[in-house]
């Protein structure tokens, strides 16, 4: 109050001090919190849920991946377990249909273990090893069953076109355009920010797990329907990626130092990308790209309110766009806690 008084009577006279003015926004400003990095991100507005029957189907394939799945030693196969990557689909898939659950997580824990065997590649071993399971998995070769990648290959993906033939069709186009990119050597060579999150939207399965979400709820969208939401499946994108590469930053570094000279566990992620553009260190980046998915998420449900409040809403479309934001909610969730991103990460209850 007395500044006032002071600016107006200074005013008056002819003499006011735009100095003494300064000052006191100065001293303003300082009333203020200055910057204080943090490293833990405010909390997301999605929704975390899990399906009710995570933990029967969890015991389940969790003891059908220990028993089945060549593992290098018993203690990656113990660390499968307390990663608790059958949990994954679970949270991301919380409406899934009690009929069609057990096969949307297993596919899932499919292409996350199929990728641990070709980051330990070369490109061209990578490339050699999906070929060889790509028609297993469309039915139109038989598995060797003494190869255990190939008879669960090619038994999942039986099961799931027995179910439902035409949105299986489409997790396997989301499935093919990942794993193409995984052991493509276009990943070796993105200068840029632009060009690598396109091209890690591809290989981090974006597009499979929104497809399985559909598979796992029935839900059966028009061409228009996809046209007419392509912005919000912009900013899924751009959050599911970004998280992702937060989140499992540490992972891929530990898995590069083990194979230093192996192609396929060459990094590809924004938080390094991001660190060697702006001289940031890797926490910082880290920090920064954080606040990039909090926009995003305000950005992706304001989307979500526009197209709602337009015609033409079905109820599978209204449930997509559901399951998209819980997708992002579980995922976060998970791989804040899995021990296949962090060391010593939170217990999964947290």
């Amino acid at each position: 109050m007395f500044s006032a008084i002071y600016r107006s009577l200074w005013r008056s006279i002819g003499r006011y001090d735009s100095n003494y003015e300064f000052d006191l926004q100065v001293a303003e400003m300082r009333k203020q919190r200055a910057y204080v990095p943090a490293d833990k991100p405010p909390p997301t507005i999605f929704a975390i849920r899990c399906h009710p029957k995570a933990d029967q189907v969890c015991a389940e394939l969790d003891e059908y991946f220990f028993k089945n799945w060549p593992w290098k030693d018993k203690a990656t196969a113990q660390q499968f377990l307390r990663s608790e990557t059958n949990r994954w689909a679970c949270l991301a898939l919380p409406n899934a249909r009690d009929d069609r659950i057990l096969d949307s997580v297993r596919v899932n824990t499919l292409l996350f273990l199929l990728d641990d065997v070709a980051e330990a590649m070369s490109l061209s071993e990578g490339q050699a090893l999906y070929k060889r399971l790509t028609p297993i998995a469309l039915g139109k070769a038989l598995p060797d069953r003494n190869d255990p990648y190939e008879w669960m290959t090619y038994d999942i993906w039986k099961s799931m076109r027995a179910t439902d033939p035409e949105l299986t069709e489409v997790v396997w186009q989301g499935a093919l355009l990942c794993i193409t990119a995984q052991v493509d050597e276009a990943r070796l060579n993105c200068p840029d920010l632009g060009s690598l999150l396109k091209h890690r939207a591809k290989e981090a399965g974006i597009a499979f797990v929104a497809a399985v979400m559909r598979y796992s709820q029935a839900l059966h969208l028009t061409p228009d329907d996809i046209t007419s939401i392509s912005d919000i499946h912009t900013t899924y994108a751009l959050l599911g990626v970004t998280v992702n590469d937060i989140l499992s930053f540490d992972k891929e570094i530990r898995a590069l130092r083990l194979n230093p000279d192996t192609e396929g566990a060459q990094m590809l992620n924004m938080t390094q990308a991001l660190a060697n553009d702006t001289e940031l260190n890797y926490k910082a980046s880290k920090r920064v790209l954080w606040v990039l998915c909090r926009e995003w998420e305000v950005r992706h449900q304001q989307l979500v309110k526009e197209r709602m409040q337009k015609k033409g809403v079905s109820k599978d479309l209204e449930s997509y766009l559901e399951g998209l934001e819980l997708v992002l909610g579980g995922n976060e969730w998970w791989s804040w806690r899995t021990e296949r991103y962090q060391e010593k990460g939170l217990k999964m209850g947290e």
